[in-house]
């Protein structure tokens, strides 16, 4: 009977495949209970200055688990932005829902909840229809996914230490699908573009 192939092992395929730079690292935190931090780092050099992380931590917060594409970017260290799909239970809380960052665009606006401290600069990087349209498709797809500035820095190596990054990332699990990955790359590479 054929083994059932980990997280890690699908990942190592695809990178394989694409002909992608792969890179692993698992440390053990407590054997006896099995807690451990896991780290999968895939770049594509294609795509300039850009990460695939899919990481495991043992933190208990709401991004203990996550995986997505990284770009460091500089210069705009105190600027936060976090966007994700409008859920039911947001369009109950009428003071919140008054008081959210809109861009403008009803079509747009009543599909994504947006959280930012910079009502400027997020206006900028939204302001295209192509970038509201792809954001908009790429969070419809499925629930868990993110795009945000600032909201995980991941610092577990060296290259990625002491960096503030635009994520487009997916809670709660690990992206195993090579067109799901491809995808969170063009969205990726569109929003970092607009930031430069």
């Amino acid at each position: 009977m054929e083994q059932e192939k980990s997280s890690e092992d699908i990942l190592k395929d695809i990178a394989k495949r694409a002909n992608w730079e792969y890179s692993k690292d698992e440390k053990i935190l407590n054997s006896r209970y099995g807690h451990s931090e896991r780290h999968v780092i895939i770049r594509d050099y294609q795509i300039e200055n850009s990460y695939f992380i899919s990481a495991q931590g043992n933190d208990f917060d709401k991004y203990k688990l996550y995986s997505g594409v990284f770009f460091p970017v500089t210069g705009r260290d105190n600027y936060k932005l976090l966007i994700r799909k409008r859920h039911s239970l947001d369009k109950l809380s009428f003071r919140k829902n008054r008081l959210r960052f809109k861009i403008g665009n009803s079509s747009f606006d009543s599909k994504v909840l947006i959280e930012t401290n910079n009502d400027i600069e997020t206006h900028k990087l939204l302001s295209s229809s192509k970038i509201q349209l792809n954001i908009i498709e790429y969070l419809n797809s499925t629930d868990c996914r993110y795009i945000g500035f600032n909201e995980i820095n991941p610092n577990f190596n060296k290259d990625l230490k002491g960096k503030k990054f635009l994520s487009v990332f997916m809670a709660l699990g690990w992206m195993l699908d090579k067109k799901l990955i491809d995808k969170t790359f063009k969205i990726g590479e569109l929003l970092n573009s607009k930031l430069n």
